[in-house]
């Protein structure tokens, strides 16, 4: 596989007559491109955050879940969380809001790398910017965001709702120049 991104001492040459590019104006570090592990704590602020979050994907369950099971509450899983918190928190560091990261890694890989056996998994993302980014407003608009969404099992809404999961772990990510990301990472266990 190519590299993404490739700086050669030829680009920083001078080109067509413009300057060439020194010093602080382009420093790309090894820790730029290195992927957040998963995190096994958080600060009391964002285990809040996570725990509202929690609450509101159980509530959802119970209003607009299938009620011929005898219970559809998702379990919290401590080791989901963690590896939720370090996707979130990668994609603030390297800017992107994918399911996929850079280097390849999808929800699938991210939990059996933390070793998390399950049988299937699904993941949620969510970003909110701004002011409602520095309070629980912002897990509140990205949890209205996905119930929001057409009926179906393909969506977020359809993740948050499925009977088949049986665990959850939340993680939430925050920039206090107005950047809030959340991870919903499902599995089902055996």
């Amino acid at each position: 596989m190519a590299d993404r991104l490739t700086i050669t001492t030829e680009d920083l040459e001078p080109q067509n007559n413009r300057p060439p590019i020194v010093g602080a104006a382009l420093q790309i570090t090894l820790d730029d491109l290195t992927a957040v592990p998963p995190q096994p704590t958080t600060s009391p602020n964002l285990d809040a955050l996570e725990t509202l979050m929690f609450n509101l994907v159980n509530a959802a369950r119970r209003e607009h879940g299938t009620r011929w099971l005898p219970t559809n509450q998702l379990k919290w899983h401590p080791g989901l969380a963690a590896v939720a918190r370090g996707h979130s928190a990668d994609m603030l560091k390297r800017q992107y809001v994918e399911h996929r990261s850079p280097d390849g890694l999808d929800a699938g890989k991210r939990i059996s790398r933390y070793g998390i056996q399950y049988l299937a998994c699904g993941e949620n993302i969510g970003v909110v910017y701004g002011a409602a980014s520095h309070s629980e407003t912002g897990i509140y608009e990205i949890h209205n965001t996905f119930l929001s969404q057409p009926r179906g099992l393909t969506n977020h809404r359809g993740n948050l709702l499925n009977p088949v999961w049986t665990h959850v772990g939340i993680g939430v990510a925050y920039l206090s120049s107005g950047a809030l990301v959340a991870t919903q990472n499902f599995i089902s266990t055996i």
